[in-house]
């Protein structure tokens, strides 16, 4: 954002000096909706539309719009991910799409379907190990992570 904002100023810098302004703020306008417009891949913004999207997520498809509806889930999701999950989220929705192109008369289709799922075995452990640190929710059933309370009994006795 630093970039942006530097690049915003110098222009408007040159603006300043330039006789053609109206162009300018032209630019300017055009940078600063550029800047908007971009998703951002934080954290507290992906666990957001986790949360809008989970219901979605966490329930088996049925039919083949639900596995389009599903693929669209995660599309979101691969597009809002912070970088550390973004990866394993699109090897996840790599394989939905995969599995609903798949052509069950051909056993190659059929293989390659397979060959994902055990690929995507890894990311999708990531993943989930991922949204339950950082979203505090597990991705196979939507229910909320909760770290254990400690009581009285579980806590370390200190000797003075």
């Amino acid at each position: 954002m630093k970039l942006l904002t530097g690049g915003v100023h110098d222009q408007a810098g040159r603006c300043r000096k330039s006789s053609a302004r109206s162009a300018c703020v032209g630019t300017l306008l055009a940078v600063l909706l550029a800047s908007c417009a971009t998703t951002p891949r934080t954290a507290t913004n992906f666990c957001r539309v986790l949360a809008d999207r989970l219901d979605g997520i966490t329930q088996t498809p049925t039919s083949s719009a639900q596995v389009q509806e599903l693929i669209g889930h995660y599309d979101r999701l691969v597009e809002v991910a912070p970088i550390e999950v973004e990866d394993d989220l699109a090897t996840i929705r790599n394989l939905f799409v995969l599995a609903s192109e798949v052509d069950v008369t051909d056993a190659a289709s059929v293989q390659a379907v397979a060959d994902a799922s055990y690929a995507a075995e890894r990311a999708a452990d990531d993943a989930g190990v991922y949204v339950g640190a950082t979203c505090g929710v597990d991705l196979s059933n939507g229910f909320a992570v909760q770290a254990p309370t400690p009581t009285p009994e579980t806590i370390p006795a200190t000797t003075p």
